[in-house]
Formats: C-alpha cells, sequence, structure tokens
C-alpha cells in the first residue's frame, strides 16, 4: 500500500481546501509532486488572492481529469458558496458526498464553523476544567460537546490534553481519529487509528475507523484485511458487518452482502432497517418474494415508517399485486399526512 500516490488520501490530508484554516499538514507543504496536487494549489492561490473566477476554473478543469475525486468537487462547491451559487454549490456538494460521505461531514463542519453559542453547559465546563485542571473526563465531556457543536478544532485540543494526561487510553486515539475524519484529516486520523493499534492490539473499534477509512480512500484490501481484524477480536460486532456489507453493495458482490446482512439480522432481529437493506439485495437479485417477506418484518417491527409501504408497493406491482401495491401506497400517504 503506497499512501504517496493516492489521491483520495493526499487531497483532503494536504487542507488545499479554499478557506481552510489547517495549513499544518506534512503532506501539502513544498513542491507538489503529482498534477492533481498542483492544481488543488493552484485553486488555493487563486482564491487566497480572491481570483474566483480562476479558481472556478481550476477546478472544473480538474472535474474533467479527475472526475472520480471528491476533493475538487468540493473545493468547488466552497467557492459557489462564497460566490452566493447555492445551485452549484449544492450539485457539488451532492457529488462530492456521494463519491465520500465525509464530504458531507466536512462542508457542514464549514457550513457551521465557529457559529457556536458560548451556552451554559459549556460555560459550566470551562469552569470546572479552571478549577481542576487535569481531570481526564472533564476533557473528554467537553471534546464530546465540542463536536456536537461543530468546533472540531478545540474538541481534537481536549483530546489531545487527554491522551497527555492517559497516554496508553486506546479509546482517546480513536476518538480524535474519528474526529480528524470529520475534518477530512485523513494523514491524522491514520496515525491515530495506527498508534490505537501498536498500543492495544485487541481494539476491534480501532481496526473497524481504520477499515472505513482504508474503504474511503479506496484501499479496499487493506480495508477488508482490517474488518476481518475486527472481528476475530469482537464476532459480535455489529458495526464492522454492517460495513462490511456496505462496502460489498457498492463493489456489487450481493452475495457477500446479503451474507454480512443475514448476520446482523441474527445479532439484532429487531432492527427493521437491516430487513429493508436485505430487501434491496434480495430485490436486486431478482428474488423478489424473500425481498416481500423482509418488507413485511420491517413493517411488522416498525408500522409507523411511511417509507416501508411505498418500498413494498413498489415491489407488490414488480409481482404484480396491484391491489396490494394500491394499499400500501394509500398507507404511505396516510402516515405522511399525519
Amino acid at each position: 500500500m503506497d499512501l504517496d500516490q493516492n489521491l483520495f488520501y493526499i487531497l483532503p490530508s494536504s487542507a488545499y481546501f479554499p478557506g481552510s484554516s489547517l495549513r499544518e499538514s506534512v503532506i501539502g507543504a513544498g513542491k507538489s509532486h503529482h498534477d492533481a496536487e498542483r492544481l488543488a494549489a493552484e485553486g488555493l492561490f487563486a482564491w487566497q488572492h480572491q481570483k474566483y473566477d480562476v479558481a472556478m476554473e481550476v477546478y472544473s478543469h480538474a472535474i474533467s481529469l479527475y472526475g472520480d475525486l471528491p476533493f475538487f468537487y468540493a473545493c468547488r462547491s466552497l467557492v459557489n458558496t462564497a460566490l452566493g451559487d447555492d445551485e452549484g454549490a449544492f450539485y457539488d456538494y451532492q457529488v462530492a458526498k456521494r463519491l465520500d460521505f465525509n464530504y458531507h461531514n466536512y462542508l457542514e463542519w464549514r457550513e457551521n464553523e465557529g457559529e457556536m453559542v458560548d451556552g451554559e453547559e459549556l460555560l459550566e465546563l470551562d469552569k470546572k476544567i479552571e478549577k481542576k485542571a487535569g481531570q481526564l473526563q472533564l476533557h473528554i465531556n467537553r471534546a464530546l460537546l465540542l463536536v456536537q457543536h461543530f468546533n472540531y478544532k478545540n474538541a481534537v485540543l481536549d483530546y489531545t490534553v487527554a491522551i497527555s494526561l492517559e497516554p496508553s487510553n486506546v479509546d482517546l486515539y480513536i476518538a480524535r481519529g474519528a474526529v480528524y475524519l470529520r475534518m477530512l484529516r485523513y494523514d491524522l486520523a491514520l496515525q491515530d487509528f495506527n498508534k490505537a493499534i501498536a498500543i492495544g492490539g485487541t481494539s476491534a473499534t480501532a481496526y473497524l475507523y481504520r477499515g472505513k477509512l482504508f474503504v474511503w480512500i479506496r484501499e479496499y484490501n487493506a480495508a477488508l484485511a482490517d474488518f476481518e481484524c475486527s472481528l476475530s477480536i469482537d464476532p459480535l460486532h455489529v458495526a464492522v458487518y454492517e460495513e462490511r456489507a456496505q462496502f460489498y453493495e457498492s463493489q456489487d458482490n450481493l452475495e457477500a452482502a446479503l451474507a454480512d446482512y443475514t448476520k446482523l439480522i441474527d445479532l439484532v432481529p429487531d432492527d427493521f432497517y437491516i430487513y429493508t437493506m436485505r430487501a434491496d439485495i434480495l430485490e436486486r437479485n431478482h428474488n423478489l418474494n424473500a425481498a416481500l417477506e423482509d418488507y413485511d418484518k420491517a413493517i411488522a417491527i416498525n408500522p409507523h415508517y411511511s417509507d416501508l409501504y411505498q418500498y413494498r408497493g413498489v415491489l407488490k406491482e414488480r409481482i404484480g399485486d396491484n391491489e396490494g401495491a394500491r394499499l400500501d401506497f394509500e398507507k404511505f400517504e396516510e402516515l405522511e399526512g399525519e
């Protein structure tokens, strides 16, 4: 695995996003070694000099060359937002999110960053930390609150203090790495997940998070290896089966996805959503009757979720049960109107 050549990893880690205040990246420092990096730097330079039309041209050209990279769509979305083109910004945001959901988290952060009001709970924590410096849980509590309010940079600072207080705590590295993921600092997130694994190789969650990161940067073999490591530590880890099933589905490996969704149902039989996920796989595999059974089970668990009736109605139409489909669509409309 050569991450030095992986643009899905290098570009977001470079902190070359327009308007980004994160300029400490080692990856982004110095001379660019790839044309995509050069274009990223060129677009940022134009942005910094308020040449927004030039920045738009650079990012649009980059998209024409690297249409599978979410980075340039996110950059163009930020420029469109600055220019007041909400439609263009939303389109680019949607593409970036589809290619890598972390870009949704990043752009949401950029939209809300700095808007946190000093609420009573935060002020109370500030006072407690001032009086009781060095108390681990207080820093963890404040970091969690800061993340809720999109104050990721200060959350990272609190987790860093917490790590200095308890440097062998694997969960702290995982938590800070998860915040770095939201900031699209894949380099720093990977460092934290690697550290968590090095400290305690028995953390299923550390392997899970690193595996998710590897999926996002298209290092698929490494991702599957990490999912396997996670399950070898905790064979009943629900989140791993869900992540792996979604990965298999994205790769059109429907049989493997079906196996993982079936395992999930065995582990959490009362979760209606998993039945809908398996039903979709079964439908794509042309096993319509089995898919219908899964929608029936999902509705039995959660009869008030309107979309389930619409999904089942569409399936019943495919099967030829027009009357059943009509009743499901009517139920959908009824629940939507409530």
